[in-house]
């Protein structure tokens, strides 16, 4: 972990040493220094931690400094960008002085970083000195990546001595449907050609187990066959041999074959598998180097041969063979849990006894159904000493287990994983707002080819290739990830190495002596009241889950080191101190759901932040000056505070700009009023004011401010307006920077000068690959409009967002669409596509829309489609696509 940390910092000095070269010219000789010493300490690191885990105290200590010395340094940075942005925001002709002089508080700043500089400086001295006292050696230039192995194997012989659920007297509990399909696939007559088929799961979830069952069934249906294990450290002309040797049976001296070169043992395995059917079985496989490797030993006889991968990566899966699906297994429900925690943990036939049932019953809960912990634990029970010191030690043994799965991860997702833990159990976590904290967290860096929030999704995508994660959600646009769980034991395992590693720390109402000594940099708190909460000053990052904050957050106080502050869901705070604006690190701020009725204007002063989200509050305003903020990303705002303060400056980061309305549970004309035109109820009984007019005067009354906005928003990718009434002419004829646009969302009355019909937007949404449309109310028909948007990708229109009776999608169009959604549509009856209309669409959904008489005969051409989902569309509905749809794969029909 701490060599996570040191890269990170390192990378940061160098775009310090670029982007504030003229602010840092006094101290720059000083950080260069620092920089190359972190870097020459940096290849240490991996032997102190190795020598940490085999009980070296004093690596502990090492790493620790070494740790603390780069979270400093990380401070440093975050004060010269404050002072250069503080500089920056100058204006003028002192303005241009400044960039070549310093005022008397910056030369005073200055002073007091380049005395932080000096005493990092005497602290680098001192952990090299001591690096040396205890020769920790650099794994890359000595022996000691033999002690690493070493590490590796005895990992890996853990793992193979613990307890497992595949004795022959065992059914695999739960997995039933599971081994049925795996055997049908294997054995698949039609299929002549070789084939990969892969078991994909986290760490104890039985993939091995049901690996063994499966072949054993099968073996008999081929010519030969073998099963190896495939270790992480894995030597691949050693596992060919060991292949070799199983398949054709070899009676020769082991020296013999030990002899053979990789050529000579290429040839003679490919011969003899060639004019075989065969079945290997490669069990364990972490890495696709495995298969890369492997591959050519596996000759194509068009036989029926097969082979079984069983790995916690389903990159490997993909890898081996990209056209055919993984077996994903799935945890355990309560009862199959229950029968096999009960299986192992008492004699069959016996009942369990009446003062174990329920330690019993709440053990088998808390594995969470993975049938590798319920073996374990069962298996301690079915002894005569169950004390709770030999249920630790086998609990242990199970978070060992997992921590394979961990050790196997790059450095860079480690801290990803263990910021997950952080979250309560069994809790969904938004995807969206997890990448967000960790860009904040400065886990990823800047790259030129993509954002920072791109680098998180492809590392979140990683994490669950690797079965770290599990999946409770995609968004209906290409299928991205959007909410996420952890598996509890996963989660206990992440929590104590983060306690270990001083990452982070979790406290709860049910671990109050906790909170009086929080050593880690980071702290999570559950259902806490704020007298209970002690801080460290060193805190960089305080999540908040259902805090109860009933003192205008004076416990904030202090605590002037936050990067991260996420008080969610707190709805009794009331107030934030003025202090806060002393937080000038801070770079996420989530207030989201609070009691919070107005912001402090000191909150001008974060000059470092990224993220503002204040959805679900009562705030009403925000200081203009909030926009002078160059470093902003994503703010989710209200309706008031947008207009209390329309954007201006510099916001080239800026990627997500959310305005929700105001929450009141009132209509568009009560909506009307809180937009500040109250004047206009009056014209409702006025003759010659429609509703319709005063829509109209509301949009010109603030579309003018949303035009300005978007004017100065040339590299937003994300817009969602959510109100009504929404000003369509702003937004599709005046409104310059929307070529950037990715994707856009309206939900709410579009007024629009040309009777409610799109104009052309084909010219300036270009990028637009998603669009979601509801409540818009548009009487003409709006696919002649959007099918010449080029790249869009997904489309749902819904809920009045067409009234209109007939659509049509012509020939060329949608070129690159491939999700759409019809929803709630209740006048549509006709909907007709042409021939070469939609050639991309893979998913179609048509929801509620109860006057639809038939699908279009032209979706017979689209030979892309590969799911047509239905639902409460009429039954008779239903009956006629039956009978003339067939060449879709997959028809759903939902509450005919």
């Amino acid at each position: 972990m701490a060599e996570s940390v040191v890269s990170n910092v390192m990378s940061q000095l160098a775009d310090l040493l670029v982007q504030e070269a003229a602010f840092v010219r006094g101290v720059r000789d000083r950080i260069e220094w620092v920089k190359t010493q972190l870097q020459l300490l940096q290849g240490f690191l991996e032997d102190a931690d190795s020598r940490r885990k085999r009980g070296d105290a004093r690596m502990e200590s090492w790493i620790r400094q070494m740790r603390g010395v780069a979270y400093e340094i990380e401070d440093v940075i975050g004060s010269i960008k404050y002072m250069g942005e503080r500089r920056h925001q100058r204006r003028g002709f002192m303005g241009s002085i400044s960039r070549y002089s310093h005022k008397p508080c910056e030369l005073i700043t200055l002073h007091k970083i380049g005395s932080e500089i000096g005493k990092i400086v005497k602290k680098i001295d001192g952990i090299t000195e001591s690096r040396a006292t205890y020769r920790i050696a650099n794994l890359g230039e000595s022996s000691a990546v033999g002690e690493s192995s070493a590490v590796d194997e005895s990992w890996q012989s853990l793992r193979e001595s613990s307890p497992r659920s595949d004795d022959d007297d065992i059914d695999v509990i739960g997995f039933e449907n599971d081994q049925k399909e795996l055997v049908s696939r294997l054995l698949d007559g039609n299929e002549k050609a070789r084939r990969v088929i892969s078991i994909v799961g986290m760490g104890g979830l039985g993939k091995t187990t049901l690996a063994r069952k499966v072949y054993k069934e099968i073996t008999k249906h081929f010519d030969t066959f073998a099963w190896v294990s495939v270790s992480q450290s894995y030597r691949g002309i050693e596992l060919v041999k060991d292949i070799m040797e199983k398949v054709m049976r070899i009676k020769k001296k082991k020296e013999d074959l030990e002899q053979m070169g990789e050529k000579e043992v290429r040839e003679k395995l490919c011969d003899f598998l060639r004019d075989g059917k065969y079945l290997v079985v490669m069990d364990d496989v972490w890495s696709v180097d495995v298969w890369r490797e492997m591959h050519p030993f596996f000759p194509n006889g068009n036989n029926g041969s097969r082979i079984l991968l069983t790995t916690r990566n389903i990159e490997v899966a993909r890898h081996a063979e990209p056209w055919i699906p993984p077996h994903e297994l799935h945890l355990l429900d309560d009862t199959e849990s229950w029968n096999l925690f009960r299986r192992k943990a008492f004699p069959p036939k016996q009942d369990v006894p009446t003062d174990l049932e329920a330690l019993a019953q709440k053990l088998a809960k808390k594995c969470g159904g993975l049938p590798l912990a319920l073996v374990v634990l069962g298996a301690l029970l079915s002894k005569e000493d169950r004390s709770y010191h030999e249920w630790s030690r086998v609990a242990q043994t199970c978070h060992q287990i997992l921590g394979l799965s961990y050790n196997d991860l790059p450095s860079r997702l480690k801290p990803c994983f263990l910021y997950i833990a952080a979250f309560p159990a069994d809790s969904i976590i938004s995807v969206s707002k997890l990448v967000r904290l960790w860009v904040a967290e400065g886990f990823m860096l800047q790259e030129k080819r993509q954002t920072m929030e791109d680098t998180a999704w492809d590392w979140l995508d990683e994490l669950v290739q690797r079965c770290m994660i599990q999946v409770v959600r995609r968004s209906k646009a290409r299928g991205q990830v959007s909410h996420i769980r952890i598996h509890d034991l996963l989660r206990d395992f992440g929590l104590e190495e983060a306690k270990k590693d001083e990452f982070l720390q979790v406290c709860s109402s049910d671990n109050m002596a906790v909170s009086d000594s929080i050593s880690s940099h980071r702290a999570a708190f559950y259902r806490i009241n704020e007298e209970a909460v002690v801080f460290s000053r060193q805190l960089r990052t305080l999540l908040g889950f259902s805090l109860i904050l009933t003192n205008e957050g004076r416990f904030l106080n202090g605590l002037n080191l936050l990067r991260v502050l996420d008080l969610e869901g707190a709805r009794d705070l009331e107030e934030l101190p003025k202090q806060i604006g002393s937080m000038i690190h801070l770079q996420y701020l989530g207030l989201r759901g609070t009691g919070l009725t107005r912001l402090p204007s000191s909150i001008r002063h974060l000059l470092n932040l990224q993220t503002m989200d204040v959805r679900e509050t009562q705030i009403l305003w925000i200081p203009k000056s909030f926009w002078k903020i160059r470093t902003l990303r994503h703010v989710y705002i209200n309706i008031n505070m947008f207009l209390s303060a329309p954007i201006s400056g510099d916001h080239k980061n800026l990627q997500t700009l959310q305005i929700e309305k105001f929450e009141f549970g009132l209509d568009a004309m009560d909506m009307v009023r809180l937009l500040g035109i109250r004047f206009i109820k009056k014209w409702v009984t006025t003759p010659g004011f429609t509703r319709e007019a005063i829509y109209k005067a509301c949009c010109r009354t603030y579309g003018e401010s949303l035009r300005k906005a978007l004017e100065k928003m040339g590299s937003l990718l994300s817009l969602n307006l959510k109100f009504s009434p929404i000003p369509g002419d702003v937004l599709f004829a005046r409104a310059p920077n929307l070529h950037q646009l990715r994707s856009l969302k309206l939900d709410g009355k579009l007024v629009l000068e040309q009777q409610e019909q799109l104009p052309d937007c084909s010219q300036f949404l270009p990028n637009l690959t998603k669009l979601k449309l509801s409540i818009t109310q548009l009487k003409q028909d709006p696919m002649p409009v959007l099918e010449k948007l080029p790249s869009l990708s997904f489309l749902e229109v819904e809920i009045n967002a067409f009234v209109g009776k007939s659509m049509l999608c012509s020939a060329g169009g949608f070129p690159r669409l491939q999700h759409l959604i019809l929803e709630s549509l209740p006048n549509l009856e006709e909907w007709r596509v042409e021939a070469g209309a939609m050639p991309s669409l893979t998913h179609l959904t048509i929801w509620n829309c109860k006057k639809l008489k038939m699908l279009p005969e032209g979706l017979q051409h689209v030979t892309t489609l590969r799911e047509l989902k239905l639902n409460l569309m009429p039954r008779e509905f239903n009956d006629r696509v039956r009978c003339k749809v067939r060449h879709i794969p997959s028809i759903i029909f939902e509450d005919e």
